[in-house]
């Protein structure tokens, strides 16, 4: 175990982690909301749901790998610049340069899906490693006691950043049918986040030796306990932007703006602007319910790590089996609009609530199990996390695929895709159960009160 230095945590630090994440939401945002809608406006105002759902999950898999980041910014760094600075700044600049390419030159015939995922993709790349030593920087500085309250001011910067950039920026830009400028804005700011991390005063550099790294590299895959958090990470992350995507599809065709014909999407009232019109609206609703989510959980698991976590739980999984009755009951207009709105904002509190209770949880299983290779441990969860994404949205396109040959009606292909989902987070929940509190949970809890676990 190394000895742990404790650095002055000084206020700028959070501002700076916020703005990284503010523009990180800009770099994952933008891809996610705009790009369907531009695909659809290049070719004829349609496309592929199951092809697009294919590049998101592209676009996903360098999040499943930070892992390798991880292992290099806890071993080698600069005695002058920091142990995560350089990797920040580096790969930061290398996301922002694919930016600018395809703001160059993208294809407006079928080969745009290939192109869209190729540079997804690439600029993903950049943000997932560079984001993989800005979580070590955290971990680094960031106290126990305010670990929870940062971890939701920054993840509720990524969700606004996402909001911003994929709703109101990119509305903007491609109603004037400038997105390539849209695309080359993000860029600067990319690379401007990944500077302003110069500025935080790092931990010295352990002298580790190769035998200590491989020491507590292989105890993570050797430690029984390690994998009941492994799964509990990746089956957290399934549904989530599975569920919310398809509910989206959901009202828009209860309100007759779509109509989806096996797989394919088309547009039945209006164009690709309306198409982004009525989904900024919509994350902007979901977005709202993140926000407050994320800040009222970030203070509630400062407080009670299990208990934030496992209310969660117990609210998202009925919900999810609850959320399409309103559609399958009633087909009025407004009713579809206003049970929509509000559904999206409860779907948005509750995964801010898991994801943030969860991150919490996770960050201080690393702080207390690897001091000496935290952004290793992190970014191996954070790798399952991402990677149970990009596996839901892999499988939902081929839930959709298959159930699009036997189910006509979206509202049924949906209900059965909400009870998957159920399943799922019922299977992670479980998962969370087997974890011993005392590897996570708050000192003074655990003298006021007798935990249980399942392990």
């Amino acid at each position: 175990m190394s000895k742990e230095v404790d650095l002055e945590y000084k206020k700028n630090y959070t501002k700076i982690f916020v703005f990284f994440y503010l523009v990180q939401g800009f770099v994952q945002g933008i891809p996610f909301l705009v790009f369907p809608p531009y695909i659809a406006q290049l070719l004829g105002n349609k496309y592929d749901i199951a092809q697009w759902l294919i590049i998101a999950s592209i676009g996903s898999l360098p999040w499943a790998i930070k892992m390798i980041i991880g292992v290099i910014n806890d071993k080698w760094g600069s005695e002058k610049y920091g142990r995560r600075f350089p990797f920040i700044i580096s790969f930061g600049i290398f996301g922002g340069i694919w930016w600018f390419i395809m703001a160059i030159y993208l294809p407006t015939d079928e080969s745009i899906y290939f192109y869209m995922a190729f540079y997804y993709f690439m600029i993903a790349l950049g943000m997932a490693f560079a984001d993989t030593a800005l979580d070590g920087l955290i971990l680094d500085v960031t106290p126990k006691e305010k670990l929870g309250k940062v971890q939701g001011l920054t993840w509720t910067c990524l969700l606004l950043g996402m909001g911003a950039g994929g709703m109101l920026l990119g509305l903007i830009f491609l109603a004037l049918n400038m997105i390539p400028v849209l695309f080359i804005i993000t860029g600067i700011l990319m690379i401007i986040a990944c500077i302003f991390p110069y500025f935080i005063e790092e931990l010295p550099i352990e002298k580790m030796t190769a035998k200590q790294l491989r020491q507590d590299f292989l105890s993570i895959f050797t430690r029984k306990k390690n994998y009941k958090v492994l799964l509990f990470t990746f089956t957290s992350s399934i549904t989530g932007v599975l569920i919310t995507s398809l509910f989206g599809y959901l009202v828009l065709i209860s309100l007759g703006i779509i109509e989806v014909d096996e797989t394919v999407l088309s547009i039945t009232q209006g164009s690709a602007v309306d198409l982004l019109g009525w989904t900024s609206v919509f994350n902007f609703m979901n977005g709202a319910g993140t926000v407050i989510g994320a800040i009222i959980t970030g203070k509630f698991a400062d407080k009670h790590r299990k208990k934030a976590v496992t209310t969660a739980y117990l609210i998202y999984i009925p919900f999810c089996l609850v959320s399409v009755i309103p559609f399958m009951i009633f087909g009025n207009y407004l009713i579809a609009l206003i049970f929509g709105l509000l559904w999206l904002a409860i779907f948005g509190m509750i995964q801010a609530a898991l994801l943030i209770s969860s991150q919490t949880v996770r960050g201080d299983l690393v702080k207390k199990e690897y001091p000496n290779i935290k952004s290793t441990y992190y970014a191996l969860l954070v790798s399952f996390w991402n990677g149970g994404q990009t596996f839901g949205m892999l499988l939902g396109a081929l839930l959709i695929t298959v159930f699009a040959l036997y189910v006509k009606d979206f509202t049924l292909l949906y209900f059965f895709v909400s009870l998957f989902c159920a399943g799922v987070l019922t299977t992670s929940f479980l998962f969370f159960r087997l974890i011993d509190p005392k590897d996570y949970e708050l000192e003074h809890i655990l003298g006021e009160e007798h935990e249980t676990y399942f392990g």
